[in-house]
This record gives C-alpha cells, structure tokens and sequence, in this order.
C-alpha cells in the first residue's frame, strides 16, 4: 500500500471512529467514590440494596464504603468532617445538629417513617402502633415500669443525648402526665440493652428494630413512641450531606437522591421486598426469619417541608431548641 492509500485508511479510521462516537454518544462520567454513613438498623436495607443491586453505580457512584456509627450524632460529626459523604440519621438529630450545633447540612432524601394514615389509626389503635412503630422502649418484665408516666425519675438509655430517643421518650413520659426532666438519661448502644435492662442496670432503653421485637420476646416493650410524635407522618429518618459537599458536587448528590429513592421504590414493592430484607441482614447480621418478623420499613418517597417543620416545633416546645427554627432551605429538592 503506498503513502497515499496509507494515509485514505488513516483518514478512514478515523472518521469511522469520531462516528461511531457520535453515535454511541459520550463515553460514561466518571464514577464518584463516597463513603456512606450508616447505623446497623433494618431499614438499612434499601441503601444496602442500591449497592447490591447495582443501582448506585447505574448512577455512576463508587460505594466505597458503609461506615457504622453507634448512633446518628457521631455519625453527623463525621460527616461534618468530611469523613463520609452522606449519612443516615433522623430528623431530630439533624435539625439538633443544625439549630443548636451550628453545623451546615442539607436533607437529599427519605431514608425511612411512616404513611400518615397509619399514623392516624396508629393514634387510635395501640395494637396497631406497636405492630407499625419500629422505635421501642425495653423494660423488664417484672419491673417497676409499666408506663410511659412510670419512666419520670428512672434511668433510662438512649443511644446519644438529644437525638430521637430522648425527645420521642419525654413527649411521650410528657403526655402521659410524667415530668421527663426527672430522668436519669444514659447513653447505651441497641445491642447492649436489653441486657442491661434484665440485670436492672437501667429501667428502660431505647431500642430500634431488629432489638425492638428482641426485647418484647425476651422482656417486654412499651411501644409506638415514634407514631406518637411524628404525627404528620412521611419521612423520619433522613439521607444528609454538608451544604459544602453538595455546592461542590450537585451531580453526584442528584445521583445519591435518584438512587436511594430507587431503592426506597423496591423496598415497597413485594417482587423485591425480600430482597432488600436480605440486604438488611448485612448490616444488622440478623437472621432473614429475625428481619422478616420485625416491624416492617416504611420507605417514603419524598421529604415535605411540613413534616420536619412539625418536627422542629415539637422540639421546641418541648425545650430542645431554644428558639423557633425555620426548616425552609434545609431540604434539597428533588
């Protein structure tokens, strides 16, 4: 083949491959690498389920890796350094960690809560609350606590101060004619109260599913403190980032929000709820016949403005937060 013919084929090629390009379209971006913040409760499942079923990266996100924190506080700390990129957590440490923290945080999406009937006729049916509310408090069958009036003057566990425990507790001890600023409040990680509750260590402990229904079986529970002061319902637990983070990478937190809300789709749906079930297990380390049994995960669709607004005033009045705290900006549309 002489220079000419050479350089035809040259030319050739590489015409074919700039339209071959053009109609193959843009090579796939680059995927992002992110920690994610977590704690070893079931509704872990969806976001264990993204990574497992691929959707993160369908999204052109790199999981690195899930980080399990004791409790949402901590988790939040290191999120605000810069340790993990989101991270779970209900909307009363959040807002906590924002109002009376100073920390700078955005809401990308529902991590998990309840459908507001429910929560309804979870008002009106206790039965129905303690099937619906995977929240609990453990106590001892024998005890001396039988009510929620019974925990004033008691030592009782959360697993950080000023998160959902303790506001979901002393709303409840508060509406049951209890005065929640006579207990002895301690911190105590899930796995470790039910044991301390049947030595006698503490009186009582807040616990999540999968211990909720753990400690009923082996113990006993008051149940529903969720239901009771989330009323309006929808998202309680949370999927956030820093204000940083999400100035510096709208794309990937477009791709965090479409991916967990993809995931939240599937754990609703009963061809793949067993599959997000399962995925559960691998945070939690339960059994499938244990997850399965549990309260089941409400994962919500969204995140309304009104529901963590009623969420912030509650707090206040309750003395958690010292002034009116307006939640208009702290949530990231979708």
């Amino acid at each position: 083949m002489n220079k000419r013919n050479i350089r035809a084929a040259v030319a050739s090629v590489f015409v074919g491959a700039l339209l071959v390009g053009a109609i193959a379209g843009p090579a796939h971006a680059k995927a992002t690498d992110i920690k994610v913040g977590i704690i070893a409760i079931n509704s872990m499942g969806a976001v264990q389920y993204a990574q497992d079923s691929g959707i993160f990266k369908k999204n052109s996100l790199n999981v690195s890796e899930f980080v399990t924190f004791p409790a949402p506080p901590p988790g939040l700390a290191a999120l605000n350094s810069g340790a993990v990129q989101f991270m779970y957590s209900p909307s009363i440490p959040v807002i906590n960690s924002v109002a009376n923290g100073g920390m700078k945080l955005k809401i990308v999406a529902a991590a998990d809560g309840y459908l507001k009937a429910d929560v309804k006729e979870a008002l009106k049916d206790e039965a129905f609350a303690a099937r619906l509310d995977d929240t609990g408090v453990c106590i001892a069958k024998s005890g001396a606590v039988k009510t929620w009036k019974d925990l004033a003057g008691k030592t009782v566990s959360v697993p950080a101060r000023g998160a959902q425990g303790e506001v979901t507790i002393a709303a409840a001890v508060k509406k049951a004619g209890g005065d929640p600023s006579t207990i002895n409040w301690v911190v105590l990680g899930f796995p470790e109260v039910q044991t301390a509750v049947t030595r006698g260590t503490i009186a009582a402990g807040f616990v999540v599913e999968p211990f909720t229904t753990a400690c009923a079986t082996a113990e006993a529970a008051l149940k529903g403190p969720g239901t009771q002061f989330f009323t309006e319902g929808g998202a309680v637990g949370v999927w956030v980032t820093t204000e940083k983070f999400a100035k510096a990478n709208p794309a990937a937190v477009k791709a965090f929000q479409t991916s967990i809300y993809a995931a939240n789709k599937a754990g609703m749906e009963t061809k793949t709820l067993n599959a997000v079930v399962r995925s559960s297990m691998k945070l939690t380390k339960q059994t499938f016949a244990v997850a399965k049994s549990a309260n089941p995960t409400f994962y919500p669709s969204n995140v309304l403005t009104a529901e963590i607004q009623s969420v912030a005033d509650k707090m206040q009045t309750l003395g958690f937060l010292t002034k009116k705290f307006k939640v208009t900006g702290l949530i990231l549309s979708r």
